[in-house]
């Protein structure tokens, strides 16, 4: 019969099936009973020989192990998010006027300084002349003052100085000849005088000669004398009433002289210079003005929308448009515990369900030195190495960062570690079938596999299914993985 089936027999194949020593034990007992139940109706067979493997009531519980390999692990970090453009620019002009074209349609590339849209410009370019106008009449002022005076007007004021200089010094200077002739008038007058004196005085005795010939002859002699003395006088010692009019006359010619020689003082120079920076700045500024009548793309990218057409008015605030830049990027918000983890220029896996199965390299180009207040979450910044330009903003991303990457290390399947008093165990398959317990130092893991820093060696055993019924010492039996 098949209960009769020895023991033994079953034993092994219990072994083989993996199942749990409890239920083994059972088992086999059950196996027992109906063993010697069948004893009464025939004699007891002999019992087969004992596996000298096992001492009494030892039985060997079943795991499954692996080996402690030498490998690679990394320790990457998930996270998703929107691409974004990494520049987005609306477009607004500085100055107000009527839309005369539209040179680019939505979906259009552009690249920087690329016309967009042109206003109306001819006052713009009305106002450049005007200030460029302006401009040169400085200049020339400039120039006019810095060459001086003409060599006929510097000739002229010298003329007038040496005239001014000689009728002052005629003045102030008597010859001899002039004294002479004032000599000889004066002594003329005083004998005349003397005659007339002389005749008065025959007929002053009769009195009542007011009226007469000799009395009227004395008072013209005498006013003719008076008269010469004066002459005299200013013509051998001119006064200072004679001269000051002539000195006055000569400080003016020098003073002509001068301005005409150097007509300028610095500070002129200074006020000039002055007003062709000013009008240098109003040149600069019309032509800004004018330039902005020009509508440009700000930067390389796609004209993502338009709001205007041809004809409309628009004021130096109102939206044109906008262009993005085609170059993307994905903004993240790292753990606080995750920040010493992520650095610039860390490697980036990104993908994307427009394009499935393909990994787009990435950068790590910028990590916030801040946290936020309210997520205390860290901004990092990663900028796809998108050549082909398949990447879109808006599309959502999963990106995969490569946080630590340790190589020739020690690794174990990730079910080998369990935890016995609160600290991460193995156990260890020793050549005779016993199983030793070790306390050890994990590091990085991932789905599969664990990385043993220390407990552990290259090429031993570990159990990987089967830990609960294990002790220090137990014999077990490696059974094939399923």
């Amino acid at each position: 019969m098949y209960f009769c089936t020895s023991a033994r027999y079953f034993h092994r194949n219990f072994l083989i099936m993996k199942q749990s020593p409890l239920i083994l034990i059972t088992i086999l007992a059950l196996v027992g009973l109906f063993s010697a139940g069948c004893g009464p109706s025939q004699p007891a067979a002999a019992a087969p020989p004992v596996d000298e493997t096992f001492e009494a009531g030892q039985v060997a519980v079943p795991v499954e192990a692996a080996a402690v390999e030498t490998g690679s692990i990394a320790l990457l970090l998930n996270y998703s998010a929107n691409l974004e453009a990494q520049k987005d620019v609306y477009l607004a002009p500085k100055v107000a006027g009527q839309v005369e074209k539209v040179l680019v349609k939505v979906g259009d590339p552009v690249t920087k300084g690329q016309p967009i849209a042109v206003l109306e410009h001819d006052l713009y370019a009305a106002q450049l002349k005007q200030a460029q106008g302006a401009l040169g009449e400085a200049k020339l002022t400039l120039q006019k003052m810095e060459d001086g005076a003409r060599p006929e007007e510097l000739a002229a004021a010298q003329s007038a100085l040496d005239i001014a200089r000689a009728a002052l010094k005629d003045a102030a200077n008597i010859d001899d000849n002039e004294r002479t002739t004032a000599a000889f008038n004066l002594a003329n007058a005083q004998s005349a005088l003397r005659l007339a004196q002389a005749e008065y005085d025959k007929i002053a005795w009769a009195g009542q000669v007011g009226q007469t010939p000799q009395a009227l002859g004395l008072e013209h002699a005498t006013n003719a004398y008076e008269a010469s003395l004066a002459a005299y006088n200013l013509q051998t010692n001119p006064t200072d009433v004679q001269l000051a009019p002539l000195e006055g006359q000569l400080v003016q010619a020098q003073l002509q002289l001068t301005l005409a020689q150097k007509p300028f003082r610095p500070v002129d120079f200074e006020i000039v210079r002055a007003k062709i920076q000013q009008a240098e700045g109003a040149v600069e500024q019309a032509r800004l003005q004018l330039d902005y009548a020009t509508i440009k793309a700000p930067l390389n990218g796609v004209v993502a929308e338009l709001y205007i057409d041809e004809g409309d008015l628009v004021g130096n605030s109102t939206p044109l448009g906008r262009v993005v830049c085609t170059a993307v990027d994905v903004k993240l918000d790292i753990e606080e515990s995750r920040f010493g983890q992520v650095f610039a220029g860390q490697n980036v896996s990104l993908r994307v369900a427009a394009h499935p199965g393909v990994d787009f390299p990435a950068l790590v180009t910028n990590v916030a030195p801040v946290a936020d207040a309210d997520t205390h979450t860290f901004k990092v910044t990663v900028a796809p190495l998108d050549k082909e330009g398949r990447l879109r903003p808006g599309m959502f991303a999963d990106t995969t960062l490569l946080a630590q990457e340790n190589h020739n290390t020690l690794l174990v399947p990730l079910t080998a570690v369990t935890t016995v008093n609160g600290q991460p165990t193995v156990y260890v398959v020793s050549p005779n079938g016993t199983v030793e317990q070790r306390t050890v130092t994990p590091g990085l893991s991932n789905q599969t596999r664990i990385e043993i820093l220390s407990g552990v060696q290259a090429g031993e055993m570990v159990v990987i299914t089967g830990q609960a019924n294990l002790e220090n010492g137990i014999q077990v039996e490696v059974v094939p993985e399923l």
